[in-house]
């Protein structure tokens, strides 16, 4: 196993320390080293942090196993109440999982579980283990509108209608429906994420996909090198603000066949942002990174990445769906630090096309529709920073 560099946590509070000291992968957790932490803790902002990057289904588990006088009861318990209220948001997103799978199985159309109950069973083996607030279902890009009408008759509801523009496919990457009874969300892909490309073909990713069994049934996820790719990338997209993503790169770093990932780097590209998750798991995690992984790891851009990264991991901020104000503009230079020119470009150009919501607050003539692309940075600025 190799070491990747280190980096700076000298300023990261004693809260998140001890959060992190939990989540590692050791055998038994120290009662010295327990003490230490918990001597001048903050107990309410602990909570707050495991809550806010979603971890304490495994910090409590853990914390139960050892059942250490240092921890006060009433913070167990706490956890004890948000650890059973996510094994029945699990299960009842599995009852939707089967419904819907099953629903779209019938009428001709393949799935891919991207995240939900699947997902924690995969990592982590069980589904307890992991917090998941929607389900998350790749489709090829032929069978979308299908899928629309069968999300229609199971009860669902589209919550952004007015994405589905001019154009809405090229510049979307999922739809994301709410049942109109019991309010489950799910998403609806066609593509991995925002910017991937073509070459992540939905047929590709069907020949490589893995199954997995829950309930005496069959369902299709991702291939350990797709997921790996998929889960970096969105980790890096989201600044990794939720350690959550991180604990999936560790328990995913295992599983990995390395000469088959260095092939796929070689196809896709990915590098950057693969090596930003493993330095952040090497240095908050303690994750073992295999040691011919190392040239993700040996990366000037994905340390700058990882670094750049710690700043919206040591705050408790929220940069999905919209930013927090505070960090609108870290969060925008961050952003375009992680991609390539051409996708710069292309973002940029995307964000300058008008939409609905500039239409609304700006109604122009058709004739004079030519000034939103000028105007676009100004309605943008307006609705994300001046209303906000």
């Amino acid at each position: 196993m190799m070491k990747a560099e280190k980096i700076d946590l000298s300023d990261i509070s004693n809260e998140l320390s001890f959060m992190l000291f939990i989540l590692r992968d050791v055998q038994e957790l120290d009662e010295k080293r327990i003490r230490e932490f918990t001597t001048n803790l903050k107990w309410d902002s602990f909570i707050q942090l495991t809550l806010h990057h979603r971890v304490y289904p495994i910090v409590y588990l853990k914390l139960n196993q050892i059942r250490s006088s240092l921890i006060p009861a009433d913070i167990m318990e706490t956890l004890h109440y948000h650890y059973n209220s996510n094994i029945i948001k699990m299960m009842q997103l599995t009852r939707e999982m089967n419904k819907i799978c099953d629903e779209l199985s019938v009428n001709s159309i393949r799935t891919i579980l991207l995240k939900g109950p699947i997902l924690a069973i995969q990592l982590y083996g069980d589904m307890s283990h992991r917090t998941s607030k929607d389900l998350d279902i790749l489709l090829d890009v032929e069978d979308v509108e299908r899928a629309q009408e069968v999300m229609t008759q199971l009860g669902y509801e589209l919550e952004d209608k007015d994405s589905l523009h001019h154009n809405w496919k090229d510049k979307h990457h999922h739809l994301s429906f709410r049942h109109k009874e019991h309010s489950v969300q799910i998403e609806i892909h066609w593509r991995l994420n925002p910017n991937s490309n073509a070459s992540h073909s939905f047929n590709q990713l069907w020949e490589r996909r893995n199954t997995v069994q829950l309930l005496n049934q069959s369902f299709h996820c991702l291939g350990n090198e797709d997921l790996l790719y998929y889960l970096a990338d969105h980790g890096a997209r989201h600044a990794w603000f939720r350690l959550r993503w991180l604990m999936d790169i560790d328990r995913l770093m295992s599983k990995m066949d390395s000469g088959k990932m260095h092939d796929y780097f070689r196809q896709y590209g990915g590098q950057s942002f693969t090596g930003q998750a493993f330095i952040l798991a090497f240095n908050l995690l303690d994750s073992k990174i295999p040691h011919s992984m190392n040239q993700v790891t040996n990366n000037k851009k994905a340390l700058r990445l990882a670094k750049t990264s710690l700043f919206f991991i040591k705050k408790i901020v929220k940069l999905n769906p919209v930013p927090e104000k505070s960090v609108v503009w870290q969060y925008f230079r961050y952003t375009l630090s992680l991609m390539t020119g051409r996708q710069r470009a292309r973002y940029l150009l995307n964000h300058l096309e008008p939409n609905v919501k500039d239409m609304s607050l700006l109604p122009l003539y058709k004739p004079f529709h030519f000034l939103y692309v000028p105007l676009r940075p100004f309605l943008w600025f307006w609705r994300n920073i001046i209303n906000n």
